[in-house]
């Protein structure tokens, strides 16, 4: 049976950007009308400068109007070269939401998920990690509306909860509890005694609960340079860690912290494009690479899976953003070999799920994939209106 036709007058009539509260970072997406009333939605949440991806969602956006919204790729090189003497950032960002938009549009208009037009699901379910496991009510628990965590024993409560709810991974980060007498300090590129003792205390105390089996990573980002970063990596060692995830712009910087501990390293957030990541790819610097799709969008998201499974390196993205977010990162990792693991805040604001049409489904520490077209969900912008924001970080 033939496909029914399109017409080939298809126009991008307008892009606009959206902002939300969502709790310790505004939450920043992008709204696409087709002239044909089809509306694609896209993320591009950047948790200190939400205020500046709006207005560069903006400016991009008038390049795109009139665009035929099913050029993707065409669409994604020429923002790109408009923008390549600021790319990354920023401005990356804001193409990211526009690039995402675009493939909700596209599978909404032939009536398919987004992975079908990525080639299909490889992954029937999309394995998560419970992530921010503790840190975040440390840290965010009154922005959130949660229980805080201020003991050992509150973050082991939150390590069963892990285990209860069916993960098979957790990832947190450093920080400051009652009754753990060194305090995490983050201030020079180094790493003191005290500091080690803190995370080794953390790790510990939930390795204690969750048992041998379920991983746990934790997240340093930029926080320490080379030779700190391989005293922590080896501090770490006894605890069979999943991952340490560090952050550093030089590839053999990072290389030479992988060959210098038994610890795991995952590494990208802070990366785009294929530019930057084929570094550290060619001289396999780390076991597992996380780009952030709502930063790099669908289509370098897709290179990137593509790109590293070359490499024989493992793919989980960084996602600790909407709703929408985690179900963009999800179609993509379907159709992906190298798909290991996503992560996947359940601490989080008690409205996020009101803001979507049909919320991701979580069974035993993994998504569900909707087979509804595009990602599966559209935002409610009634409801969105609820809970504005300046884009100011609220910390």
């Amino acid at each position: 049976m033939p496909l029914p036709r399109i017409g080939t007058d298809l126009k991008i009539k307008s892009v606009e950007p959206i902002l939300c509260d969502g709790g310790h970072r505004p939450w920043t997406f992008v709204r696409i009308e087709a002239n044909n009333g089809l509306v694609g939605y896209g993320d591009c949440t950047d948790w200190d400068h939400a205020r500046s991806v709006v207005q560069c969602v903006k400016d991009l956006g008038e390049l795109v109007i009139g665009e035929d919204p099913r050029r993707i790729e065409y669409i994604y090189l020429k923002l790109f070269r408009q923008s390549q003497r600021g790319i990354g950032g920023v401005t990356h960002k804001a193409i990211a939401g526009i690039d995402s938009a675009l493939w909700d549009l596209k599978g909404k208009l032939f009536n398919v998920p987004v992975y079908d037009l990525l080639g299909g699901r490889v992954h029937d379910r999309i394995r998560l990690y419970w992530s921010h496991c503790g840190s975040h009510r440390a840290q965010f628990a009154s922005l959130a509306q949660l229980k805080p965590v201020r003991t050992l024993s509150d973050l082991q409560e939150e390590g069963r909860k892990v285990v209860a709810a069916g993960f098979k991974a957790l990832k947190t980060n450093l920080m400051d509890l009652e009754d753990v007498p060194d305090k995490p300090i983050i201030n020079r590129g180094d790493i003191d005694k005290g500091t080690i003792r803190n995370a080794t205390a953390i790790i510990g105390a939930l390795r204690e609960v969750v048992g041998p089996d379920i991983g746990i990573a934790l997240d340093i980002a930029f926080k320490f340079r080379l030779g700190a970063t391989i005293s922590l990596a080896r501090a770490l060692e006894p605890f069979d860690m999943m991952w340490l995830e560090t952050e550093t712009l030089d590839p053999r910087a990072l290389r030479t912290i992988r060959m210098s501990t038994r610890t795991p390293v995952c590494h990208g957030e802070s990366l785009y494009s294929t530019h930057d990541f084929r570094p550290f790819l060619e001289c396999h610097a780390q076991d597992v690479i996380m780009p952030d799709i709502a930063w790099n969008g669908v289509t370098m998201g897709l290179k990137l899976g593509h790109l590293s499974d070359a490499y024989d390196t493992a793919f989980s993205p960084h996602n600790c953003h909407s709703p929408l977010a985690t179900a963009i990162a999800a179609h993509l990792c379907a159709s992906l070999n190298n798909f290991q693991i996503l992560e996947y805040d359940m601490d989080d604001v008690p409205w996020r799920d009101d803001i979507v049409s049909h919320p991701s489904v979580i069974r035993n520490g993994a998504l569900e994939l909707s087979d509804r077209p595009g990602f599966g969900m559209d935002l409610i912008e009634s409801e969105i209106a609820k809970h504005p924001t300046d884009g100011r970080r609220p910390w």
